[in-house]
């Protein structure tokens, strides 16, 4: 694995060993995050989560952070990636999630990163997705609701049939609305201006250029919406992506960053590739950075078409 220079940092009131910290330092400074920002955390507050990923992780108090354990391929991505990505997000603009800091406590390693949406208590999304671009896009939440996830693997056998989306009486409510969620936000397009959706859409060529270049894929682009009244106060961005934009009576808040960005073309990977090729709907997320970073880039320019973009239930 990759050596990287290790520093001391504070976490928790106790003392880790933070990797690439200069770097990190630099992106820290940026973002005008005190080095002291850890320093109550409590790292035993880490919890599994739904979805198909089993990463421990937990927000700090106030929301703004989010402290997420890796598994050891993510680690040695990170390690190898570190200088190319935080040089781009200090160069250019980015929706790249900035992560502040890395570090290995009791044989574990980390990633502490900014949380993409807003912290306030009492947030009620009009609309929250995770999207790739492909047919792995979902509706997270729609109105306050959240949208569980009920998952139909055509490749696993014992559970093809739940949920089956041909057959109505094997269906299920949860799995109708999260199948309809998912259909949703693969064809839905955003509304906004022709310059913010020019904005968007170099942002998102530019740093797919950094993923397919250093060879990582499987990464989200996570849209928060807030719809509230023509007049009502617009929340302070507070150094988030925030774009608004009134439409049909309503302003909407589009809040927006890309996550998940340590995933390598590994033979795991390739061999999931093969499987999900002759069964799985297309288009894939399983493919070769290259090609995912294409096929991300593309999809936004259509979601992000400007004014005269078709809308479909925003």
């Amino acid at each position: 694995m990759t050596e990287a220079p290790r520093s001391a940092f504070s976490v928790g009131g106790g003392e880790v060993q933070a990797f690439n910290d200069g770097h990190f330092a630099r992106l820290r400074d940026k973002h005008k995050v005190h080095p002291s920002f850890l320093e109550k955390f409590d790292i035993g507050s880490l919890r599994l989560f739904g979805g198909k990923g089993g990463n421990p992780m937990a927000f700090t108090a106030d929301k703004r952070y989010l402290v997420k354990e890796i598994n050891t391929g993510d680690h040695g991505s990170m390690l190898k990636h570190t200088l190319a990505i935080v040089e781009h997000q200090l160069t250019a603009n980015s929706l790249i999630c900035p992560i502040f800091l890395h570090f290995e406590l009791s044989r574990k390693t980390y990633v502490v990163m900014r949380n993409v949406l807003p912290s306030g208590t009492g947030v009620i999304w009009h609309k929250k997705y995770d999207l790739k671009g492909n047919r792995d896009d979902k509706l997270l939440e729609e109105d306050g609701s959240d949208v569980v996830e009920v998952h139909k693997r055509c490749f696993h056998l014992h559970t093809c049939w739940y949920g089956c989306d041909a057959i109505p009486f094997l269906t299920t409510v949860a799995r109708k609305r999260y199948y309809e969620g998912k259909k949703h936000a693969f064809e839905t397009q955003f509304v906004t201006s022709d310059v913010q959706a020019a904005q968007i859409i170099a942002m998102i060529n530019g740093d797919t250029q950094v993923f397919s270049a250093v060879g990582v894929m499987d990464y989200s682009l996570v849209v928060g919406i807030l719809r509230q009244g023509e007049h009502e106060p617009i929340p302070p961005a507070d150094g988030l992506n925030q774009f608004v934009i009134s439409y049909g009576g309503w302003t909407y808040i589009y809040y927006m960053g890309i996550i998940d960005f340590l995933q390598e073309w590994t033979s795991t990977k390739k061999i999931a590739a093969l499987i999900k090729a002759p069964l799985a709907p297309k288009p894939l997320s399983t493919v070769p950075p290259v090609q995912y970073a294409q096929q991300f880039a593309v999809a936004f320019q259509q979601k992000f078409g400007g004014e005269k973009a078709a809308i479909v239930r925003i």
